[in-house]
């Protein structure tokens, strides 16, 4: 009897003990604040002045989308933090806890960073300059003077698969100047992710010739962590109960509503 007695007592206190625990905090590198890198511009994903470090009046489909994420994690305060695109890929341990800026996931990239599991599909568009005929296939594109940002999957799709007689002109890190190259006219194609050329397209009406297509390339975006992050299995769980909810489907109607862009073949 006594012995019944003692197992249910140690019974009672560890129902007691597990009510009474906290679940455990999300592995953020600053307890209870997440902090996320972006970078402009990127039209559609990132709308806002950027100043200094950080960003003002902020919105936006990757904004949004953090915003989310932070309410799947149970963390209230969000931090955004001005990460060039061409600083993401390098090993050193980033100052965010990880950076929303249209990243294809790449298995060279993974090398070196982690990525969260996608929570975009993208393939890679065309954009043209005015007064340029429209090409009407991937063969047409080998005959123009293209271009591309540094650093991107869109300069390596030319460099390693479309190989087009001219050397590609390649622009800084930033897609700003890529896209002035475009307007001014020395660039006849850029090639670069679909929603990032369409949003461009539609901010600069009249600028450029158009986006004439978009090359099938089966990319996912994916957020930037340290290589190894302790954060990684939480947000993908995040991610992953905000595409089962439909959330990322109803911020991806709102923020980037584009028409239908051909495909070239």
């Amino acid at each position: 009897m006594k012995r019944l007695l003692v197992a249910a007592c140690i019974a009672a206190l560890a129902i007691t003990a597990a009510a009474g625990a906290k679940p455990l905090a999300v592995p953020t590198k600053h307890a209870g604040k997440l902090v996320v890198g972006f970078d402009v511009p990127a039209p559609g994903f990132w709308n806002g002045r950027a100043t200094g470090t950080t960003i003002k009046n902020p919105s936006g489909f990757e904004y949004s989308l953090s915003q989310a994420i932070a309410k799947q994690l149970g963390i209230s305060k969000v931090q955004y933090m001005r990460a060039p695109f061409g600083g993401l890929f390098s090993p050193a341990s980033k100052k965010y806890d990880f950076a929303l800026e249209e990243v294809t996931i790449t298995a060279q990239r993974a090398k070196v960073v982690s990525f969260s599991t996608p929570y975009f599909d993208a393939n890679q568009g065309v954009l043209i300059r005015k007064g340029l005929a429209k090409p009407k296939s991937v063969a047409d594109l080998k005959k123009l003077q293209l271009c591309a940002q540094s650093s991107t999957t869109g300069l390596s799709y030319i460099q390693h698969t479309l190989r087009p007689g001219k050397r590609a002109l390649v622009y800084s890190a930033s897609s700003s100047a890529a896209f002035d190259a475009v307007e001014a006219g020395k660039c006849d194609a850029l090639i670069l992710d679909v929603p990032i050329v369409v949003s461009q397209s539609k901010k600069k009406a009249g600028a450029y010739g158009g986006v004439v297509g978009q090359i099938v390339t089966h990319e996912g975006y994916g957020a930037v962590m340290d290589k190894g992050s302790r954060l990684k299995p939480s947000l993908d769980k995040a991610i992953k109960a905000l595409k089962a909810n439909g959330a990322i489907n109803k911020l991806q109607k709102k923020w980037l509503p584009f028409t239908r862009v051909p495909i070239l073949k």
